[in-house]
C-alpha cells in the first residue's frame, strides 16, 4: 500500500490505484513532508507517533518506504515544483557603468547597473536576460530582493 501511495505521488499510472481515500492522501502528505523538510527516519517515525501511530510494524514500514523512495519523492516534489516555476536563475553577472553623455545632454555622470540573468528553463535550455537599471530602480530591485528572501526565511523557518 505504502509503495503504491508513493508511486502515486511521483505520479506513476496505476493499473490498481490505491484511489483518493483520506488515508492514502494522508500517507502521501506525511511523505511528502518528510523528503521535502528533509527529516531523517527515526524523526519521521516520531512525528508519526505523536500523531498516534504505535503499531511498531506500521512505523518500520513507513520508515523503510521512506528510505527505499526518498529519491523518487524528491524528484517528484522537484518536478511539481519545476512545473510552477519552469525557469530558475542558473547565474548572474553585473558591472557598473557610468553614462557621461547622451545625444540630449552633453554631460550626464550618471552610473547605471548592468545586470545579466542567466536562465535555465525546465527543457534545459538557457537564456540570458540583460536589465540595464538606474540608481532607483536598482535600489527598488534590491528592496524587492531583501524582502523577498525575509518572506522566504519565514516560511522555511516555520
Amino acid at each position: 500500500f505504502l509503495h503504491d501511495v508513493v508511486d502515486r505521488l511521483c505520479g506513476q499510472d496505476l493499473q490498481q490505484s490505491v484511489g483518493d481515500s483520506e488515508l492514502s492522501q494522508s500517507c502521501g502528505e506525511a511523505f511528502r513532508y518528510a523528503v521535502g523538510s528533509d527529516v531523517a527516519s527515526s524523526d519521521f517515525m516520531e512525528t508519526l507517533k505523536a500523531g498516534g501511530c504505535e503499531e511498531k510494524k506500521v512505523l518500520n514500514a513507513f520508515a523503510a518506504v521512506l528510505e527505499g523512495r526518498r529519491k523518487d519523492i524528491r524528484q517528484a516534489l522537484v518536478n511539481n515544483a519545476s512545473r510552477i516555476f519552469p525557469r530558475y536563475l542558473k547565474d548572474f553577472d553585473w558591472s557598473v557603468k557610468t553614462v557621461v553623455a547622451s545625444d540630449m545632454l552633453a554631460e550626464i555622470g550618471e552610473p547605471v547597473l548592468v545586470l545579466s540573468l542567466r536562465l535555465k528553463n525546465a527543457s534545459g535550455s538557457e537564456n540570458v536576460v540583460t536589465l540595464e537599471l538606474n540608481k532607483s530602480s536598482a535600489e527598488r530591485l534590491l528592496g524587492a530582493c531583501a524582502s523577498a528572501n525575509k518572506v522566504l526565511r519565514q516560511v522555511t523557518h516555520d
